[in-house]
């Protein structure tokens, strides 16, 4: 199979599995969430879908591009847990309305994130590089959870 069509799959199946998640979990986010006391600074709902489908993009590039090359299995074992415990995160704080657990996790999600990040830089570096604004994104949204903790638990 052409690369650039494996690039294709990669985006499709990314954006495909996130979207699922969201769909299984929407009630979650229009009720429960909705209902939560939030900080001054939670961007508006709209912003979320557009922000992580971009970072889907992202994330499945790195993904291909890892896999592409001879990188050890050490470092795609670290993005398969990171992405077991992205996709897993909607669920726990969304589905089962876990505020806790849902910071615990995406702080943990944030950390495991930064080992790939650090240990993929010189080995894979287009993958390293493309899972930093993904770090940026999930520290806000790490520190957003605490308030949302802090105001609601």
């Amino acid at each position: 199979m052409n690369k650039y069509v494996q690039l294709v799959v990669w985006i499709i199946a990314f954006l495909v599995i996130s979207f699922g998640i969201g769909q299984v979990t929407q009630g979650g986010m229009q009720g429960w969430y909705q209902a939560l006391e939030k900080p001054s600074f939670n961007p508006p709902n709209y912003i979320f879908p557009i922000v992580w489908s971009i970072l889907y993009v992202m994330i499945a590039i790195a993904g291909w591009n890892l896999w592409r090359v001879p990188a050890s299995k050490s470092l795609k074992m670290i993005f398969a847990l990171y992405m077991m415990m992205n996709w897993a995160w909607t669920p726990i704080f969304f589905g089962l309305h876990y505020i806790t657990l849902g910071l615990i996790w995406i702080i943990a999600l944030s950390l495991v994130n930064l080992v790939f990040i650090v240990k993929s830089l010189k080995v894979v570096r287009l993958s390293s590089v493309l899972m930093m604004p993904l770090m940026a994104w999930t520290s806000f949204a790490s520190v957003l959870s605490y308030f949302i903790w802090a105001l609601n638990v």
